[in-house]
């Protein structure tokens, strides 16, 4: 990510070494979610950014905080307490709004602007969805390169979530207008996924586009541990129950894939992790723990992971990770979204 950075900045030059041991620049970091807390898959790709950009940048942090999840306030307290492990300088997080995350937070926009005004920085970073509109307007207002970067084109998911949120199908031609001025205002726009580049690319020239795709940390997701047993089989399906399709892909599995697997192998174990589970999830055989902080040991002890979800856009982290820790993932078509098939142990059926 540096050297993308760099060429945009200074054009295609290589850094040099004496560039890379001069002055670090100075990363203005703005996000609506909270890169701390890993409650979704965006907020999973934050904190991996803000981390690895900091190894390189002086990264200073505005958020909202919580990312609006009901999580227990213990376990957002062990990510909080944390001292500062995604490296960054200075930060700030307010507090979360349902109308600043849908619309605009004045409170957001005035925290960025204090720092902005205060200090000089190298570049802007506004990351997901509508962080794009503070970020165009923050750059513009204090001439700093704006870069976008985009966890999944978010107007779409919009039009998908609006199938069973009128409200969110109302929003759309707002976040529309909000994704594509941002795009246009960018010096540098940073996708997840080709076919999000293909979407933006309609938009602005493809040499200002650059994919990122989703990844793993390979220190805590590989499949070097002792193989799982293999009674009880169990199955495990990972996503926050705040997002519509993972909330219509649990009422399926119970509704539907908890039966017909209990008739061949009553003996099986399904565990639906992710925060705020519906109530309507209980039924034989089903453990819906919430949030957990480590999914690690789910991960490593699941014979199989699934992800039946009606739609999806990006790259779904719940099975990039699975696929890390060497997982057989069953999805759906649209829950696959843009991972490529030719992993072999990627089944979408």
């Amino acid at each position: 990510m540096i050297f993308l950075l760099e060429n945009y900045r200074q054009g295609a030059e290589a850094s040099s070494d004496e560039s890379l041991n001069s002055r670090r620049k100075k990363l203005f970091y703005l996000a609506v979610c909270d890169p701390d807390l890993p409650v979704t898959g965006a907020t999973v790709r934050m904190g991996a950014f803000v981390a690895q950009l900091a190894r390189f940048y002086d990264v200073t942090l505005v958020n909202m905080a919580g990312s609006g999840h009901r999580v227990d306030r213990e376990i957002e307290q062990r990510f909080y307490d944390r001292q500062n492990r995604l490296g960054v300088i200075q930060r700030a997080r307010v507090e979360f709004s349902r109308t600043g995350y849908f619309l605009f937070s004045p409170t957001l926009y005035r925290t960025a602007d204090k720092f902005l005004k205060q200090q000089s920085f190298d570049y802007l970073l506004a990351d997901y969805g509508l962080a794009g509109a503070y970020g165009m307007a923050l750059a513009s207002r204090h001439g700093i390169p704006l870069i976008y970067s985009s966890h999944n084109v978010e107007y779409r998911m919009y039009l998908d979530v609006g199938k069973y949120d009128f409200r969110r199908e109302m929003l759309a031609p707002y976040v529309y207008c909000a994704e594509r001025a941002a795009c246009r205002a960018a010096k540098l726009v940073v996708t997840i996924s080709e076919s999000d580049r293909s979407q933006y690319a309609r938009w602005i020239p493809n040499d200002r586009i650059e994919v990122i795709p989703q990844g793993f940390d390979p220190q805590s997701a590989n499949s070097f541990y002792s193989a799982p047993a293999a009674t009880p089989p169990v199955i495990l399906f990972v996503g926050s129950f705040r997002s519509e399709n993972n909330r219509i892909a649990a009422r399926r599995i119970v509704q539907e894939v908890v039966p017909a697997v209990l008739q061949a192998r009553p003996d099986a174990k399904f565990q639906l992790i992710g925060a705020d589970p519906p109530r309507n999830l209980a039924a034989a055989n089903v453990e819906c723990p919430g949030f957990v902080d480590d999914l690690g040991p789910y991960l490593r002890r699941a014979n199989l992971v699934i992800a039946p979800m009606p739609f999806a856009h990006g790259m779904a982290t719940k099975i990039v990770t699975a696929l890390a820790f060497g997982k057989t993932v069953l999805a759906t078509p649209e829950g696959a979204g843009a991972i490529s098939r030719r992993y072999r142990q990627l089944v979408v059926a």
